[in-house]
């Protein structure tokens, strides 16, 4: 059953930074594993996204491309451990099916998977204070 016939997918993305790949699983995403790759770098602000159609503005601190092998996905460039079964939930997917990416039919040799590392970007709540301002200014200008 699609979730578009009970009106879940009927949203459009508002225009900002590029939005990434593929879904993640919650707003305070810090990892996302993309089993194709992808063009985004180091720097980047882009969005994450939700399959509901909410988004969030992100910076994107690392990219980590990966090999996998018998003993699961290591990563080429760097040498430590990564968390991943935060990047699996992050990501969405099962820690299981993430740890043995080569062995699933969706697997393609011939692209380099990565993880993207984000940094969230702090938002400021509005104080009481602001809310009163903001209240009392439009009050004024009535």
């Amino acid at each position: 059953m699609s979730c578009c016939s009970s009106g879940y997918c009927n949203f459009n993305f508002p225009e900002g930074p590029p939005l990434v790949d593929v879904p993640v699983s919650n707003l305070q995403a810090k990892y996302l594993f993309l089993p194709y790759g992808t063009l985004l770098s180091k720097g980047e602000t882009v969005r994450i996204w939700m399959e509901n159609g909410k988004t969030r503005v992100v910076l994107i601190e690392e990219k980590i491309k990966l090999l996998f092998s018998g003993d699961g996905p290591t990563p080429l460039e760097y040498d430590r451990v990564l968390p991943w079964e935060l990047i699996a939930f992050d990501s969405g997917i099962e820690i299981g099916e993430l740890m043995h990416w080569q062995d699933h039919p969706l697997y393609n040799p011939d692209t380099t998977s990565v993880v993207l590392v984000f940094s969230q970007i702090i938002e400021v709540p509005k104080t009481f204070k602001d809310v009163l301002r903001s209240w009392l200014y439009r009050i004024r200008t009535l």
